[in-house]
């Protein structure tokens, strides 16, 4: 780990992990809620879950709410890193925000998706090629 920050091995595994997270939600229930991911200090890669008792309307709120709780967690010093995996359905699209010190790309992934089943639905994904863009850091400033 870089003393300074997230190295380029930790940032592959958190996005690894925020990609096949979104592929077994899709496989699992046809769709999902943007997933949250942080990289500890130490390195380690969590999921996390999102209690919050406050209605939050559209899919942009959500997203700006995620991105206020990372960013509260940056400035205590409690991540290192962040992903955020976002469902775009109608697009048939996988698209995983992610963020450290000095790094901030979205990462936009076409999926192909198989059904079979009547009663017990199959769901099977292949992935196209991802496309990165570099973006604003928003969560780490």
């Amino acid at each position: 780990m870089d003393p300074k920050g997230i190295d380029r091995a930790t940032l592959d595994r958190l996005y690894s992990v925020a990609m096949e997270a979104a592929i077994a939600r899709i496989e699992k229930d046809g769709t999902f809620q943007p997933l949250l991911f942080e990289v500890r200090p130490g390195g380690a890669v969590q999921a996390v879950a999102v209690l919050d008792p406050g209605s939050i309307a559209g899919h942009d709120a959500v997203l700006d709410r995620l991105c206020e709780l990372l960013r509260q967690r940056a400035v205590e010093a409690a991540i290192l890193g962040a992903a955020i995996a976002i469902h775009h359905r109608e697009e048939r699209r996988i698209e995983i925000r992610l963020r450290a010190p000095g790094h901030a790309a979205d990462i936009a992934t076409p999926y192909g998706l198989v059904t079979r089943g009547l009663l017990r639905r199959q769901r099977r994904v292949t992935m196209g090629r991802p496309r990165w863009r570099h973006v604003g850091n928003e969560i780490f400033a």
